[in-house]
């Protein structure tokens, strides 16, 4: 009645094939995860690559705003105004230019 199993030369029991079929189905399902993995990875990097390049070109922007505007607060012409209309300089006080080093404090 009951036979022992047998199997055939080159086969192997059927318990041995759906151990590699599992086997081959978790490397399959790794290697799609560490693709994965890595295709994100990589656009997160292009992302913050993006972000910073943005940064650096607002930050160039505003420097070139600040040396403008410090361009204009030092024009001569700014000043002489300043001098005839808030400290009451008169014309022949022009000529007389001083320097203050920072030493004289």
């Amino acid at each position: 009645m009951n036979k022992p199993m047998t199997t055939k030369k080159g086969q192997q029991p059927g318990g041995r094939v759906g151990y590699r079929w599992l086997a081959l189905i978790l490397v399959l399902f790794c290697e799609l995860m560490g693709h994965a993995w890595v295709r994100t990875e990589s656009t997160q990097a292009i992302l913050r690559i993006s972000n910073a390049q943005a940064a650096v070109t607002k930050a160039r922007s505003y420097g070139k705003a600040l040396s403008v505007e410090r361009d204009r607060l030092k024009s001569d012409n700014r000043i002489t105004k300043i001098a005839r209309t808030r400290l009451g300089l008169s014309a022949d006080t022009f000529n007389q230019t001083i320097y203050l080093s920072g030493d004289d404090r």
